[in-house]
């Protein structure tokens, strides 16, 4: 059974911005199959508002159409929790809450976050919380595992 994360939104946003990196690596590993996205409405709500931000929409400029591509992937492809579970005073920063909630609720295995108040969790309830490069690893030997198993006899 693939590990079951959810990608705070920045990690998301870097991961559209950059075409290398960690972020990049984590986003490509999702239609592989190596995880299963988790998230919610407000984590795609929060998405889309970061989206258009001057600064960010500068940067990828993103037509209507591939905006809409993105989001109806996240919708469709990632297991979009209910959004009932709501957590309080878990992290630093109230927005935070939500990205734990979501990852409570959906059973994740890890929060992958580049956020120092979700990082100095490190782990809540046995979900642990990681950095980009740290996820993008175990992405990696979990590749290097699945490709062992075809490989052999």
């Amino acid at each position: 059974m693939p590990v079951r994360a959810v990608l705070d939104t920045n990690v998301l946003v870097s991961s559209l911005v950059a075409e290398q990196g960690p972020p990049r690596q984590i986003l490509d590993a999702w239609p592989e199959g190596l995880y299963t996205l988790v998230t919610s409405l407000y984590l795609v709500e929060e998405l889309v508002h970061v989206l258009s931000y001057p600064r960010i929409a500068e940067r990828l400029r993103l037509d209507e159409e591939e905006l809409v591509a993105i989001l109806a992937a996240l919708l469709s492809q990632a297991e979009v929790t209910s959004g009932r579970l709501r957590l309080s005073g878990v992290t630093r920063d109230p927005k935070d809450d939500s990205v734990v909630a979501c990852a409570k609720e959906g059973e994740a295995d890890y929060i992958v976050g580049g956020d120092q108040d979700l990082l100095v969790l490190g782990e809540y309830e046995g979900i642990q919380v990681v950095t980009p490069r740290q996820f993008a690893e175990i992405l990696s030997s979990l590749r290097a595992q699945v490709e062992g198993e075809a490989n052999s006899p």
